[in-house]
């Protein structure tokens, strides 16, 4: 009798049987649980947007309330400048520039191991 193409013979699958070899039966892949496009869309349309900080979704951009984009430069243009808002005081002549500048990068996270 003839065999069809692949179909092992009745001494292969007897030795394959007995030596505990089990063909895995193929697995379904499971469904995707997300929800078509069309109805994420729909739900999101009145979605609180750049509103206040708690807002699951922001827009990038400059207000408080958004996101910064990943190329930001703190150049004053995409972004606020780094050391917007501090001001360095005392005289050029001395060390009180000097202090001013140390507690400006102390606020920006320097530590001052100083003496």
């Amino acid at each position: 009798m003839a065999r069809q193409y692949g179909q092992l013979s009745r001494e292969e699958e007897e030795r394959q049987r007995t030596a505990g070899y089990r063909k895995a039966e193929p697995k379904v892949k499971p469904e995707d649980p997300s929800p078509p496009t069309k109805v994420v869309e729909d739900f999101h349309k009145n979605v609180a947007l750049d509103t206040r900080p708690e807002d699951k979704h922001h827009t990038l951009g400059l207000s408080p309330n958004q996101a910064s984009p990943g190329n930001h430069t703190h150049n004053g243009s995409d972004s606020p400048l780094l050391l917007d808002g501090i001001v360095l005081t005392g005289s050029k002549g001395g060390n009180a520039a000097l202090l001013s500048v140390i507690s400006a990068l102390v606020r920006l996270g320097a530590r001052d191991a100083t003496t």
